[in-house]
């Protein structure tokens, strides 16, 4: 026959889970924020990368190519001791660099942000750079929780060449009207339909090509033309068609009014020649 204290213990608990069924409380596995002992549950981590794109065939793992996303990958499961799989907020270009290009990946460890911080960039190859680990809610996704991204393309704008910005701006040697190309940028503002301003003939064709861009400067430092791009989200190849518009009208070579039309057209076909990968660099993401 049960004491009155044993009866008492077992009495059934409606407010907790696992206390509905009369077990016995176990006060030593309450969580009391020591997890010393336990075993690591998942996380997400969000880390902020800046990577020198000139080494690389563009983020996206490839077969037989160097890829930024290959080698991160690659440098984690040495960490980590187990299979991992990042997600970009979106994929550059072969040539194309970053500052702050954002992704994220799933593991279970103990590990703390800035000791994984620390093992990262103690395995990477020197061009690129862990700038910041954070731990984020498991629903946080680097590409679908994007609000803005921002974009700087640099153009060498003299008349010889540079051999240490080779790899970082593009050599323009021709007079550029940098009011009618600011005029023109203007038109690009705004919330547009960019499908004259995607990659052509694309293998899977992006359904929705509206965007919004709600900044686009035009600024000239010395012998360097830097075009700064914001805007929601962008399809592929669009800065760089863009650029390749507004170093068209800069030079004459079609209408200063070109923009709205083109915007219009949407066709590819019609508007100027992409501007090469090099000089293009993604600044940062916003979420």
């Amino acid at each position: 026959m049960l004491s009155k204290s044993q009866k008492s213990s077992l009495k059934i608990n409606t407010k907790a889970g696992g206390r509905e069924r009369g077990i016995p409380i176990d006060r030593k596995n309450e969580d009391d924020g020591d997890t010393r002992g336990q075993d690591p549950l998942m996380r997400n981590f969000k880390l902020t990368l800046e990577y020198d794109g000139a080494g690389f065939c563009g983020w996206q793992v490839q077969p037989r190519q160097r890829t930024v996303q290959q080698h991160l990958e690659e440098q984690l499961e040495k960490i980590f001791k187990q299979k991992i799989r990042c997600i970009a907020s979106g994929r550059t270009d072969s040539g194309v660099h970053a500052l702050g290009q954002v992704v994220h990946f799933k593991v279970e460890t103990a590990m703390k942000p800035a000791q994984i911080q620390k093992a990262c960039n103690a395995f990477l190859d020197r061009d690129v750079a862990v700038l910041k680990v954070q731990e984020v809610p498991l629903d946080f996704h680097a590409q679908y929780s994007v609000k803005s991204k921002t974009y700087r393309y640099s153009i060498l704008n003299r008349f010889y060449p540079s051999a240490f910005w080779r790899d970082r701006a593009y050599f323009y040697p021709h007079r550029l009207n940098l009011s009618w190309m600011g005029k023109a940028a203007r038109d690009f503002k705004g919330k547009h339909d960019f499908k004259s301003f995607q990659a052509a003939a694309l293998a899977s064709p992006v359904k929705n090509t509206v965007r919004i861009i709600t900044r686009l400067t035009i600024v000239k430092e010395g012998s360097f033309i830097h075009m700064t791009i914001t805007a929601n989200g962008f399809l592929y190849k669009m800065v760089r068609n863009m650029v390749g518009t507004l170093l068209a009208i800069g030079r004459g070579r079609i209408p200063k009014d070109s923009v709205p039309k083109l915007l219009k057209a949407k066709n590819r076909k019609l508007a100027p020649a992409t501007a090469p990968s090099h000089g293009l660099c993604l600044v940062c993401v916003r979420y």
